[in-house]
């Protein structure tokens, strides 16, 4: 596509001619140049990469700027929501500063609509202008040595490698159904054993679960747990196994569902939980195609909407994004998404309704924080119907 607002042109990516072009400007931008092959086959071509959505912009024949989007089906409760990860992005140094960004940008949400994306979700400080509000937090369970309970193998273990990828997607894909916010896998397909740090335990059939831990990057006497799969019992006595094993002080557990069994066996006993809020970086959300998320939550509303107070009530409750409008008809229990009509109940604000779709924090939280304003009997129909869904990627699958 030709972008006549500038001299550079703007793509998609094409597998056969762009791999190597675009592992070039990700290395420079984020490893210094280095790990270009592995960039290549691991975080590009073994994954869920999306060439036709992912943007490049060309001076000539050079590429000067990245917007690399991967995509995947995100759980939100019982369904799934198509989420199109954006990472990676990057602009050439003598090129900034040319709002190269925001047209790769637009041209990339642009395409997410028309291929079916519902919702776009990325890491970063700088697309606040782009429609992106903030997803969820981050949280972390802190344990002190003495406070690391004692548990007692049940099976031995060993460290895993890249070639047991796919039962470990298996087994992950079966225990974290009903976790929101995490992704349907597989994503990647490749990693090394020691990007995977990932140590397994089996039964006469094949892998039966795994736990995922390294040293914080950040905190190295820190043994953090990244994701765990299968019985907590058996997860909790790996970790404590492994981290036995290193000059360690302290034992956390990060980006693991607030709601995993392996979490509500650490709440038993003594343990620290911080929650980080960001202002304007951190996970962030933006909604691409307002009426089709709501028809595929629509089972959930139903739900929600069923078990409250307001089972009973009867009439039409508008989102209005400013970007885009669609009308919920609620009728004898039964909730449909429609075109937007004139309706005295409505949430009106911007990419903040985002949060509400995905239940990123308390609806009373999201409406206050993001200034939504609510008319009718819209706040007692948003705090029934949006309710706070602890929503969580898990690391292994970040853009």
């Amino acid at each position: 596509m030709e972008n006549h607002l500038s001299p550079f042109s703007i793509t998609a990516a094409d597998p056969d001619r762009n791999l190597m072009q675009i592992a070039k400007i990700i290395a420079d931008a984020f490893t210094h140049g280095e790990c270009v092959e592995e960039i290549a086959q691991t975080y590009i071509r073994n994954c869920n990469y999306d060439w036709d959505v992912t943007r490049l912009i060309w001076d000539g024949q050079q590429l000067i700027h990245h917007w690399g989007v991967w995509g995947y089906p995100m759980r939100l409760g019982s369904v799934q929501l198509q989420v199109a990860g954006v990472g990676a992005v990057t602009t050439k140094a003598e090129y900034r500063q040319r709002g190269l960004m925001q047209q790769a940008a637009l041209a990339s949400l642009e395409a997410m609509h028309d291929k079916g994306y519902d919702l776009s979700i990325l890491r970063g400080k700088h697309y606040v202008k782009y429609g992106y509000a903030r997803a969820w937090n981050y949280i972390t369970y802190r344990l002190k040595r003495e406070e690391i309970p004692a548990a007692q193998l049940i099976h031995p273990y060993q460290k895993l490698a890249g070639g047991q990828i796919a039962a470990m997607d298996s087994i992950y894909n079966a225990t974290h159904q009903e976790f929101s916010g995490t992704a349907v896998r597989p994503t990647y397909r490749k990693k090394s054993a020691e990007d995977m740090s990932a140590y397994g335990w089996f039964n006469e059939e094949g892998l039966i679960g795994y736990v995922r831990a390294q040293p914080a990057e950040d905190e190295k006497d820190n043994l953090q747990c990244l994701e765990v799969a299968g019985d907590p019992r058996q997860a909790l006595a790996v970790m404590s196994d492994l981290f036995k094993q290193g000059e360690y002080k302290t034992m956390t557990f990060f980006t693991l569902p607030p709601q995993h069994p392996l979490l509500q066996l650490i709440r038993t006993g003594n343990c620290t939980v911080e929650t980080r809020y960001f202002s304007v970086s951190g996970w962030r959300v933006r909604i691409v195609n307002l009426h089709s998320t709501l028809e595929k939550i629509r089972p959930l509303l139903k739900a929600r909407l069923n078990r409250s107070h307001l089972a009973d009530w009867q009439g039409h409750l508008l989102l209005d994004t400013g970007e885009q409008k669609a009308v919920l008809e609620i009728a004898h229990g039964d909730v449909h998404p429609a075109a937007a009509c004139a309706t005295g109940h409505f949430i009106q604000g911007g990419a903040g309704i985002g949060r509400l779709l995905i239940g990123s924090d308390e609806p009373s939280e999201i409406i206050f924080q993001e200034n939504l304003t609510c008319s009718g009997d819209a706040l007692q129909l948003g705090l029934v119907l949006f309710p706070n869904m602890i929503p969580m990627l898990s690391q292994w699958d970040e853009c």
